[in-house]
């Protein structure tokens, strides 16, 4: 009984979350080809854990933030980065 305590502990919120997968995406960058794909399965996991459909402001806030935090303008074009991170929630 007292793990599932823990668990409750842990659990993120959806901004917590999202902080989380921005400070990732400026850490690890987009030129690797895997960091790539880990931040757009972060971001996907994240869309479907709060219910954020890929049409909505809300995802598109959140997609606009990463690609700035993250500096990605000198490396991929913002309509390219849009599509691929929602690939995988239209």
């Amino acid at each position: 009984m007292k793990e599932w305590f823990l668990l409750e502990e842990i659990k993120m919120n959806k901004y917590d979350f999202l902080n989380y997968i921005i400070d990732y995406a400026a850490c690890t960058g987009w030129e690797d080809c895997n960091g790539k794909d880990q931040i757009r399965a972060l971001f996907t996991s994240w869309c479907l854990i709060f219910h954020i459909d890929a049409d909505t402001k809300e995802c598109n806030d959140a997609l606009y933030v990463i690609y700035w935090r993250a500096e990605m303008e000198e490396l991929i074009e913002y309509e390219d980065y849009e599509q691929f991170m929602i690939e995988f929630i239209v």
